[in-house]
């Protein structure tokens, strides 16, 4: 039986319309058909999934077309849900259920969004019967309520308003024009704290939405329980034009920010009749990889400096200006150069098949950062000894050692003492 189609369900959402449920791996292949998923749907899911292929800018398809027929799964991880059918793509972890692979990439999320979560909460992760969508919306949930429980963030509004007794300020210009008859009425001015600020419509539009979108009943107790404390809250026609402010008044909330833009940004409207076409919550592994690893080398590693993507050398100068920016993944005590890649390495080979253009990166790295150090890091995979440096080399003519290095993202506790002893091996 295809790996497919042991993880398919059918569930009945609002409406009692009948929906496929289908989770694949990266790269993996949903057949189209009586055998798998519809064709009506899986030409909504393709459409869906081309959108998104232009909004994350990523090198390969969401979703392609196979002949077979079929839809292949990208280098993407997330939720695809059109009307008929909801799609789930896990990342290509080895030696993990399908349960496993969540609680992994769960936790990458929470550690890239900065959501603290206990090693207890993901290990009950596994043994839900929740898609990714559930789980991540039963994290913002719980996190937001620990939040908001003691008390919404708040900002003070100008108000305008005639009254009978002084409150604030005068409105001269405005007391002329509209009361110059009438010293009952004064024209005040004055500034009053409110819930009703930018940064809680964004909360609560993804609130709202989540509400719509959650099928767990535990969720939607939550939700329900964060739309009554939201209830003074204006209602935002657009949430992600919305001018939030961050800074330190609300910065337990900067984090719940960014992952309530991110439920809100998955939402598709249909141009043809305003109706809900579908929604996606997507993240290209590429990109999630290299955060994780980041914020996680910044624990690993909490006494020394570690800073993420610098952009302050360049590759070549031309006079006083520097021209080819150059961006490190990682740059820890500005001597160990440590650049990412979702890729799986390969044990049959050589050179692990490691690409020439990564090394030729690193080596330019290596020269405009005087680093002494090279790291490129990949996930770890059963066809390859343990995690950890995989292969010690020299760049030529140099005292720079290039390191090729593994990480198994499923364990996150030997991967700390995994990243800590690659960095004391590098140094």
């Amino acid at each position: 039986m295809n790996a497919w189609c042991a993880n398919r369900a059918r569930k009945r959402p609002p409406g009692n319309q009948l929906v496929s449920a289908f989770t694949v791996r990266e790269w993996q292949e949903l057949p189209i058909g009586e055998s798998g998923v519809s064709l009506a749907a899986a030409q909504r899911l393709h459409a869906l999934a081309e959108r998104e292929t232009r909004r994350l800018r990523v090198a390969q398809p969401v979703l392609s077309r196979t002949a077979r027929p079929g839809l292949r799964a990208g280098q993407v991880v997330g939720v695809l849900s059109v009307p008929g059918a909801n799609l789930e793509i896990l990342p290509k972890i080895d030696g993990e259920t399908d349960g496993g692979v969540r609680r992994s990439l769960t936790r990458m999320l929470a550690v890239a969004f900065g959501l603290p979560v206990a090693e207890r909460e993901t290990s009950s992760m596994a043994t839900q019967r929740e898609n990714l969508l559930e789980l991540l919306v039963r994290l913002f949930a719980d996190r937001l309520l620990v939040a908001v429980r003691r008390g919404l963030p708040l900002r003070y509004q100008r108000r305008e308003e005639e009254l009978s007794l002084l409150r604030g300020k005068l409105d001269i210009r405005r007391q002329l024009l509209r009361h110059a008859t009438r010293a009952d009425r004064l024209a005040c001015t004055y500034d009053e704290l409110s819930v009703d600020t930018p940064l809680n419509r964004v909360l609560s539009a993804a609130v709202r939405w989540l509400s719509g979108v959650t099928r767990i009943a535990a969720n939607g107790r939550k939700l329900g329980e964060l739309s009554a404390r939201f209830e003074s809250v204006g209602e935002s026609a657009d949430p992600l034009a919305e001018l939030v402010r961050l800074d330190r008044t609300n910065i337990t909330f900067h984090r719940l920010h960014a992952l309530a833009r991110l439920f809100l940004a998955g939402d598709w409207q249909s141009t043809m009749a305003g109706g809900k076409e579908g929604f996606t919550l997507l993240f290209a592994m590429n990109d999630l990889f290299e955060v994780y690893m980041g914020r996680s080398i910044q624990i690993a590693l909490a006494s020394r400096s570690v800073r993420l993507q610098r952009r302050d050398r360049y590759a070549l100068e031309e006079g006083q200006l520097g021209r080819f920016r150059l961006k490190p993944d990682i740059v820890v005590d500005s001597d160990i150069v440590i650049d990412t890649k979702w890729k799986r390495l390969d044990p049959g080979k050589t050179n692990l098949g490691v690409v020439e253009s990564d090394i030729y990166q690193m080596l330019a790295y290596a020269r405009a950062y005087r680093a002494r150090h090279l790291v490129l890091l990949y996930p770890w995979h059963e066809a390859l000894p343990e995690a950890g440096i995989c292969r010690r080399w020299r760049v030529s003519g140099s005292c720079t050692t290039f390191n090729i290095a593994t990480v198994d993202i499923s364990r996150p506790n030997a991967m700390q003492t995994t990243l800590r002893e690659i960095a004391s091996a590098a140094a």
